[in-house]
């Protein structure tokens, strides 16, 4: 079963709480969520914050055993996440719609965390294939996909790492979930490779709040390939070039991204700024193969 959704508008959550506390799981308990619960989701979908204004949009909100459809053109690195349910975002593919759906899907993942709902992100392998097994016949692509559910508790100790179906490791767990970026790596000032010695900053500026949470965005497979320059009463985000990081999940960290950083930023200094797209005049002697997505007032 599948409930069709849409998006317009926009609301306001303790951002940088919720950037804090979450964390991806790939452990569901079989319970199923409440009719409720899934009122007041499709009741937030009309609110759903977005990169770009009135890009179209469709939310559905997946049910009923359908893990068995979704495996074999979705997965985490080819390996599907069993979950009670799953969000769908449909879009049409225009420019930034990866982007965007990045941005709406973390907003959606933030807001389930704020019901003490698990998540987690799941890669579209073939959105022809996802569209047929589901029966949904519509012009726009899948372009976002997100398990969510009751989080079945894992013991402590060591974690299965996927990389690929021949990588395969197993991590301990440090119970230290967030930041998975230092600011002392991630954020530059003036240019690249020039440190922004945030070590001496205040921990309650707006800013520095911001880039926090910005760091706490999961990414494919945590790598993290991203970082900021600080320069001229801007911020630049960086996305940097990395082998196991597809385009279609560059794309979507990059979303993410932005709007843990936006609306951090909007959430502090009740100023409703938006990312600039547009790339800037400025050239900055970033690694090759990296560029710059967007820069936001700072």
């Amino acid at each position: 079963m599948y409930v069709i959704l849409y998006n317009e508008g926009m609301v306001s959550m303790n951002y940088y709480e919720l950037a804090l506390q979450r964390r991806s799981t790939r452990s569901f308990k079989t319970k199923k969520v409440s009719p409720t619960i899934i009122n007041q989701l499709h009741d937030y979908v009309f609110r759903c914050r977005a990169l770009v204004d009135d890009a179209p949009v469709q939310w559905r909100i997946l049910t009923d055993g359908v893990y068995e459809r979704l495996a074999g053109c979705a997965g985490y690195h080819g390996f599907m996440v069993e979950a009670p349910c799953y969000l769908l975002l449909l879009a049409q593919p225009e420019p930034w719609y990866l982007e965007n759906a990045g941005f709406m899907g973390e907003d959606m993942v933030l807001k389930l965390t704020e019901m003490e709902l698990a998540s987690c992100w799941i890669t579209i392998q073939d959105p022809d294939e996802l569209k047929r097994q589901l029966d949904i016949s519509t012009s726009m692509v899948p372009a976002a996909l997100i398990a969510f559910g009751y989080e079945k508790p894992v013991p402590s100790g060591p974690r299965i790492d996927i990389k690929s179906p021949s990588n395969i490791a197993l991590k301990q767990r440090s119970g230290q979930e967030a930041p998975k970026l230092y600011l002392d790596d991630a954020v530059f000032d003036g240019d690249w490779g020039v440190p922004a010695q945030t070590e001496y900053w205040n921990p309650r500026m707006n800013l520095y709040q911001a880039l926090i949470a910005a760091c706490c965005a999961p990414t494919a497979l945590n790598r993290q390939p991203f970082r900021f320059i600080l320069d001229d009463g801007q911020a630049a985000l960086v996305i940097l070039p990395d082998d196991l990081t597809s385009p279609v999940n560059a794309r979507l960290n990059t979303g993410i991204v932005m709007h843990h950083f936006a609306s951090v930023m909007q959430e502090k200094s009740g100023r409703m700024d938006r990312w600039n797209l547009t790339p800037p005049n400025k050239k900055y002697k970033i690694p090759e193969g990296a560029v710059i997505a967007g820069t936001y007032p700072i």
